[in-house]
């Protein structure tokens, strides 16, 4: 059972970070922290958060995207399933808009 959350609460947290992550830029520059309860196939129930935020350092400039699946029961509300992805990059330039 504990292998079987710890799947699930990064499934889930990694779908949503990817889904977030596909955003147009515009929408990632407007996005604010986000928190929804969930249901998972199995019927257990999550707390997602889903936080982004800039690192505008001028070496880096990218954007993170940070999800967080904590079951509603267990020791696991305390410390959740994190993930984290990024926007940015060689292949995907940050607009001239947004750099430093």
């Amino acid at each position: 059972m504990g292998s079987d959350l710890k799947n699930e609460g990064r499934d889930l947290a990694r779908a949503v970070a990817k889904e977030i992550a596909a955003l147009s830029w515009e929408d990632l520059d407007a996005y604010v922290k986000r928190e929804q309860e969930v249901v998972a196939p199995s019927g257990r129930r999550f707390r997602l958060t889903a936080n982004v935020f800039w690192d505008m350092e001028p070496w880096t400039s990218a954007i993170y995207i940070i999800v967080k699946a904590a079951p509603l029961r267990g020791w696991r509300r305390v410390w959740p399933y994190k993930v984290v992805e990024t926007r940015g990059g060689r292949d995907d330039r940050v607009p001239e808009w947004r750099r430093p």
